[in-house]
Parts: structure tokens; sequence; C-alpha cells
């Protein structure tokens, strides 16, 4: 059976982006051009990406070759209105939880689970997450997007292991139970 892994970067106190959805604070992190912090690793066992709508709209946003051109992705929303600009790309408005649960029962690499964190907190609440690969930068936002806003019960987790890097990011790596 596939793996749904949430492979994502948060700043110290939990957010996953500016509220405007800006991600500068990590991209200008000193050092992190020169380091893909397991990213390369990670990104072999994988063919197939879930994201949010406004993660999709933010990373189509930066105007740079879509990064997941060799993997099936899937983009979550509410709207069924939303144009999609890059190949293999689906919309998914319906039926969310069972598509996911079939993916998993298919044929293929593992799943990854890109954000943000309303499509987290949705895969996490119906237990479809079973890996969660989590990047800490060396800063405190404040204020912005979390990472698993809402959740409502416990999730216990089994730790695997942790990485740091030179550029102050610490990379932890747990199983759900």
């Amino acid at each position: 059976m596939r793996k749904v892994k949430l492979y994502i970067a948060s700043s110290l106190d939990g957010f996953i982006a500016r509220k405007d959805g800006s991600l500068d604070w990590l991209t200008e992190l000193p050092g992190t051009d020169a380091t893909d912090h397991g990213y390369k690793e990670f990104y072999e066992t994988i063919d197939t990406v879930i994201m949010g709508r406004k993660t999709y709209d933010a990373i189509v946003g930066f105007n740079v070759e879509w990064p997941y051109a060799n993997c099936h992705t899937f983009v979550v929303s509410r709207s069924d209105h939303h144009k999609i600009k890059t190949d293999d790309t689906i919309l998914l408005t319906e039926n969310i939880v069972e598509t996911i649960q079939a993916m998993k029962r298919s044929t293929g690499k593992d799943i990854w689970l890109v954000g943000g964190g309303e499509v987290v907190s949705l895969c996490l609440e119906n237990q479809l997450i079973d890996e969660i690969i989590q990047s800490i930068a060396p800063v405190i936002l404040g204020e912005g997007i979390q990472l698993f806003p809402g959740i409502k019960r416990e999730v216990p987790l089994t730790f695997e292991e942790v990485t740091s890097y030179s550029t102050g990011i610490v990379t932890m790596k747990y199983q759900i139970k």
C-alpha cells in the first residue's frame, strides 16, 4: 500500500506561510539555495502530489517551471470553477477522502501531501497521513498560516529520525501510529 507523506517546512512557531501566503522567510534563509535539505532523496520516493488550491496558486505564481512535472498532481478545492494551468493536474472537489484512500490502495510510489494547512488538517482528521517529515526553519513568525489548523484530536506519533543542517533547519521524521 502506498503511503501519504506530509513533507513540509514550518517556522519554529508552527506556521507554513505568512498570512498573505508568502514564503520569503524560508527562501531567504542564508545557505538554503545551496542545500536541498533531503528534498532530492524524498522526491525520488513519490509519483503523486496532493495540494490545496491556495498552495497550487502560490506555486504557479512563482513563475517558474512546474516543479512536479514528473508527478500526477491533485489540487483540492471547494470550487470546481478553478482553472488548472499545469499538465497532468486534476482538480479534486468531491469525494476527497475516498479519492485519497483509493490512491493509497493503487500501485505506484508514495504520495506527497504538499500543503496547505486546511488540506493537511483534512487528511490528518481522516487518518490519511502515514508519515510526517517536517522541517523547522530557524525563525519565529508570530502569525501566519498554521500547519495544523483546527485539529480536534490527538495524533500519536512514532519518532523515526532527525537531521540538522548548517542552514539551521532541522528535519524530523515521524510515523503516525
